[in-house]
């Protein structure tokens, strides 16, 4: 079985948030939020994905709910990205 390219990110997105978190436990925070910042981007990106994707194909979720799933990754990027621009670490 083959991986897709939305596999492949959520894959990325998964494994950047589990070091993000890992970052932010041995105190370096800051940079914690910064790659969960980047995680949520990988994580947009497969949303965007995901709504092409259920357009075309069968999927459990109609493509307006992947829509609601984006507007939610935007969301936590601009959060973290705005953390971060400010000096707020993850958990701080």
């Amino acid at each position: 079985m083959a991986l897709d390219t939305r596999g492949v990110l959520a894959i990325i997105a998964g494994l950047l948030m589990t070091a993000a978190l890992v970052a932010a436990r041995r105190d370096d925070r800051l940079l914690g939020t910064w790659i969960m910042m980047i995680a949520f981007a990988v994580a947009t990106l497969w949303s965007v994905l995901s709504i092409f994707w259920a357009q075309s194909h069968p999927s459990p979720l109609s493509p307006r709910l992947w829509i609601t799933m984006a507007t939610m990754a935007v969301a936590a990027t601009v959060y973290f990205g705005y953390m971060g621009l400010h000096g707020e670490g993850l958990g701080g």
